[in-house]
């Protein structure tokens, strides 16, 4: 049995979905249960669905009983309520390995980021943290470290606005970074759960090429066929909000910052080779844009 946490996010549900596909018996937990607004889609593949709460350590024994392998996206990103980063990112997850731990469980695959960011925030915090608790403890381990999600970055959530032929550019954008997308990652985590590894297994994972802010903006223009407008946040004024209170604009601020400072990851494609992971590139995603402009 595979406890998948984070199973209504758009990697977990992957992951979920993915896990089933390939004849495994999946559970998820969800807060809230089957009433969950996302739960749907995993009730449809024949998942149980386990009523749980990563903010809620007594809840937690339960979802992990009889289970061999969790699989963690788990994160209170990008809304971050409630000291979400803390709560459920940090103490939430370190209470879960603990559950796991007690429970018999023998594969812990926890998604983390990349070891090459290294600011200081509160998410930085309870990543590291959750790697190290892993790492000392028990169970195989395998760690998965995504680079940047070109889904997220490339978004009109930071700025990234390809219908409207705009940019938001953080930093020089110059800076080399291994864009992911999101569904291999999730590959990255099915593929890591059918084969535990005999230590603790760490993946620092990229896409297929590096590719800077300004290179990813001419793979755009050249795909649409149109000229994007630039919008350039200057690496003081990110350095600024950094200084911030509150937890989730200094994440967000560090993310930038590390975003600006690059981010490429240069065995990507042979670790994606050993675990069978085909990986899409900038140029794919771009093109999905140019599909829904011409639907």
């Amino acid at each position: 049995m595979d406890l998948v946490v984070g199973a209504t996010g758009l990697v977990g549900q992957q992951i979920a979905l993915g896990l089933r596909r390939q004849g495994r018996s999946v559970r998820a937990l969800v807060r809230g249960g089957t009433r969950h607004e996302k739960a749907a889609p995993v009730v449809a593949a024949n998942i149980q669905i386990v009523d749980a709460d990563l903010t809620k350590p007594e809840t937690l024994p339960s979802a992990c009983a009889g289970v061999e392998a969790v699989l963690c996206t788990a994160t209170s990103m990008p809304q971050a309520k409630d000291d979400g980063l803390r709560r459920v990112d940090r103490d939430g997850v370190l209470s879960l390995i603990e559950s796991a731990e007690r429970a018999g469980v023998h594969h812990f695959v926890y998604t983390s980021y990349s070891g090459d960011i290294r600011q200081d925030s509160p998410l930085e915090t309870a990543k590291r943290d959750c790697e190290n608790r892993l790492l000392s403890g028990k169970m195989r381990v395998t760690i998965l470290r995504p680079s940047y999600f070109m889904e997220m970055w490339l978004s009109p959530v930071l700025g990234f606005d390809p219908p409207n032929s705009r940019a938001r550019i953080y930093g020089p954008g110059d800076a080399k970074v291994s864009f992911i997308s999101m569904n291999d990652v999730a590959a990255f985590a099915v593929a890591a759960a059918a084969k535990p590894p005999d230590h603790s297994a760490i993946l620092e994972m990229g896409g297929p090429e590096p590719l800077s802010q300004i290179d990813v903006v001419g793979v755009f223009e050249r795909t649409l066929g149109k000229k994007f407008e630039l919008e350039k946040v200057p690496l003081a004024a990110l350095e600024e909000q950094h200084r911030s209170t509150d937890p989730r604009q200094k994440t967000f601020a560090a993310l930038m910052i590390g975003y600006s400072k690059g981010n490429g990851i240069p065995d990507s494609l042979e670790t994606a080779r050993r675990y069978g992971v085909a990986l899409h590139s900038v140029s794919d995603y771009a093109a999905t844009f140019l599909k829904a402009s011409s639907a």
